[in-house]
């Protein structure tokens, strides 16, 4: 009963520092549209968004990620995964489930927008689409594919479940893909950021070793932006590009449902994946405003 206890104060802690990360984000944001509002108003007029998206990017890690880090780092990181070299089969595994997590993911978040646009009878717009449309290639490489994957694997995976993996593998693997997904506030985005998240979170969990996440969050990210944009200048390159998708999510599939007896699941040292996890994990004060908020966020972003 004390375990149980320790544990939901740990993820009520969890919840709270993660809620104060999308705050800061929240804050950030405000605060540089007040800027851009206030330089307009003054006749200056901002029309390049490669600097914007540089700075506000970056304003966003440093400070909501000094947030939460302030929060959460005094926990007990008891269950860190111990260090050791990923062997090729984990990483090409890996890699093909993480392409089709990005592949499936994208469908269901796009039909689910199509759904609602259907209902509502007004337009839902990606807004990753209608910011990556605005910024050169230097700008998406640095951004998206070099400060994305370095500043949020920290955040998702060694941060978070260097504390929370003493509570069973499960655990870890399902709060770090829940965070992950809905910090990227908005449906377009969460479904494959939370399939891509278990993947690299069980990668973590097994080598201890953040480069392996980083690079494959930076190559899902390189595919997702950068390639994507160019194959749509040359009919044969998108037809290839297709090609190797529906190769790459096939294998992955067929990956996924025959490699699951070779999936090593620790239960930890206070494991909570019994009767009554969803109480302990997620019922909690710090969790619910965790939701509360990613909630107020997806909205927004739809609404403006």
């Amino acid at each position: 009963m004390e375990d149980k206890k320790r544990a939901a104060q740990i993820f009520r802690r969890i919840g709270f520092g993660y809620s104060a990360f999308l705050g800061g984000s929240i804050v950030v944001q405000i605060l540089f549209r007040l800027i851009m509002f206030l330089l307009t108003k003054a006749g200056i007029a901002i029309t390049d968004m490669n600097g914007y998206m540089f700075l506000s990017s970056l304003a966003n890690y440093l400070i909501g990620g000094s947030v939460v880090y302030l929060i959460i780092r005094n926990l007990p990181t008891s269950g860190k995964p111990v260090e050791q070299r990923a062997g090729k089969e984990l990483l090409i595994h890996s890699f093909f489930i993480c392409v089709s997590g990005l592949f499936l993911g994208n469908i269901m978040g796009q039909a689910l927008m199509k759904l609602v646009s259907a209902l509502t009878g007004e337009p839902m717009i990606n807004p990753i689409d209608q910011v990556v449309r605005q910024l050169d290639p230097v700008t998406i490489l640095i951004v998206m594919v070099i400060m994305a994957p370095i500043c949020e694997e920290f955040l998702f995976r060694k941060l978070l479940i260097d504390r929370v993996r003493i509570y069973g593998d499960r655990a870890a693997i399902l709060i770090s893909a829940i965070i992950f997904g809905l910090s990227h506030g908005n449906f377009y985005q969460f479904f494959y950021a939370f399939g891509i998240g278990l993947v690299l979170a069980y990668v973590y969990i097994r080598t201890g070793r953040l480069r392996y996440t980083i690079l494959f969050h930076m190559i899902i990210n390189f595919m997702g932006s950068i390639i994507a944009l160019q194959v749509q200048k040359s009919i044969p390159l998108a037809y290839l590009y297709s090609l190797f998708l529906l190769g790459s999510v096939v294998i992955g599939i067929v990956l996924f449902f025959t490699s699951q007896k070779k999936w090593v699941l620790e239960q930890g040292e206070y494991d909570v994946w019994n009767r009554g996890r969803r109480n302990i994990i997620f019922r909690n004060a710090g969790m619910i405003l965790f939701f509360l908020i990613s909630a107020f966020i997806f909205v927004i972003t739809e609404l403006f």
